[in-house]
């Protein structure tokens, strides 16, 4: 199943035995693999969730125990990824050949998988009005840079349309 960054922020995290404890405040992509290295919650200073620890993703995000929840600086994996300082949304998105796609408002990973799956870009004029709007396969992602993402060349000709988005759901909630 996959969800949108938009859809996946504020989603509500239970403990089994305690309920609510906290919400999803950011996720953390690896941009080495594409796959979510941690989702940030809201419980005080970069306390993190990672994948390995989620026993389902749905509604809300089931955990086995409340020391699921721990410090990022606790796992040198997520603490290398930080310092990175790379953020998928508002990155620039281009061609191989430096043409300017736009850039990246929202983006799609698979919950279940918790890998990245496609970039939502628009392309907007003067920063107002939605010009143009791409959704690109992260197949086609090349490089991933701080405020930089570079695509194949054929994203640029891969408009994105709310029809062919609501054909690809409906055959994923089929299969």
């Amino acid at each position: 199943m996959e969800k949108t960054y938009n859809q996946i922020v504020g989603t509500p995290v239970v403990v089994e035995g305690l309920g609510k404890v906290a919400r999803v405040s950011d996720i953390l992509i690896d941009t080495d693999n594409g796959k979510i290295a941690c989702f940030f919650v809201n419980t005080g200073k970069l306390k993190i969730i990672l994948p390995r620890d989620i026993l389902f993703f749905g509604q809300a995000i089931i955990l086995a125990d409340i020391d699921d929840i721990v410090d990022a600086e606790d796992i040198v994996r997520v603490t290398r990824i930080i310092e990175k300082d790379i953020r998928l949304l508002k990155s620039h998105v281009e061609t191989e050949k430096g043409e300017s796609l736009g850039t990246v408002h929202d983006y799609y990973v698979n919950v279940k998988f918790f890998g990245l799956m496609k970039l939502v870009v628009y392309k907007s004029f003067l920063g107002l009005f939605k010009t143009q709007d791409l959704l690109i396969s992260a197949r086609d992602i090349v490089k991933i840079e701080p405020n930089k993402i570079t695509v194949k060349d054929k994203c640029a000709k891969q408009p994105y349309q709310q029809e062919a988005r609501e054909e690809y759901a409906r055959f994923h909630v089929a299969t």
